[in-house]
């Protein structure tokens, strides 16, 4: 779905993901998924990094943690996601 390479994957950000819903559930959600580690998020509409749209029923977010412990960044998966 992310339609990317290695190289610039690095580079997408939430505004190129997720939609004005999206973001306002993300952020919502945000400090469970720091405090908890994960979070199931409900289904919606986003972006591939080509800037095609696509819709899923579920995504899950968690927490990744480099060699300190402490937050490396999030990821997410797309359940059930087709391109619309």
């Amino acid at each position: 779905m992310l339609e990317t390479t290695l190289v610039a994957l690095q580079d997408i950000t939430l505004e190129k993901i997720f939609d004005d819903n999206g973001r306002k559930t993300l952020c919502s959600e945000f400090p469970q998924i720091m405090q908890q580690g994960f979070m199931c998020l409900p289904g919606g509409i986003c972006l591939s990094s080509m800037g095609r749209p696509v819709s899923y029923e579920r995504a899950v977010a968690w927490k990744v943690l480099n060699e300190e412990e402490s937050a490396h960044c999030i990821c997410f998966m797309f359940m059930n996601w087709s391109f619309v």
